[in-house]
């Protein structure tokens, strides 16, 4: 969380707090999909071979030069291993100042854009923020939807109320 807040000021003092979320975003993405997480992270590996690993990583994914010189720090210090958890502690920096949050909305079908737009509606008057829905298809619901937003899950699905339905007969 230490590294994200650095980035962030550093972000909002030059307006590219999204841009940046975004880079780092990638570059956390493909040192962990690319394997280069594990390879990059082993005490074999010298010092000056993981810099320059990081620099290769960074010009070729074209970010910009401060999202690149964060990547030489992070070398440097030793702590690529944790590149996914600062994108993800940077991200909920930006939410909370931006007053955001992001929710997952798990329906047992493909929703409309107005039934996502009705229950984004609900959340943002419950959380008092404007929400960021990620949509997944869990056919497992039956009907309804789950909603899950800042440690909250709401779970208006077919599948719980038939479960509740189950416990209430006892059975």
């Amino acid at each position: 969380k230490r590294y994200a807040r650095a980035v962030l000021e550093v972000a909002v003092e030059s307006g590219r707090m999204e841009s940046w979320g975004a880079e780092l975003d990638l570059l956390a993405r493909m040192t962990f999909e690319l394997g280069a997480r594990s390879t990059l992270t082993t005490p074999d590996l010298p010092l000056q071979s993981r810099i320059k690993a990081m620099e290769v990583i960074s010009q070729q994914l074209g970010l910009s030069f401060p999202v690149r010189s964060f990547a030489l720090v992070v070398a440097r210090r030793n702590r690529i291993a944790a590149l996914p958890e600062v994108a993800l502690a940077y991200q909920r920096l930006v939410d909370e100042r931006l007053g955001r949050a992001r929710a997952v909305l798990s329906f047992a079908m493909e929703p409309s854009a107005q039934e996502i737009e009705q229950v984004v509606k609900v959340l943002e008057r419950v959380s008092g923020k404007t929400v960021l829905p990620t949509v997944k298809i869990e056919p497992a619901l039956l009907g309804g939807l789950v909603a899950q937003l800042e440690g909250k899950t709401y779970d208006l699905s077919l599948a719980n109320k038939l479960k509740q339905a189950e416990q209430l007969l006892g059975a």
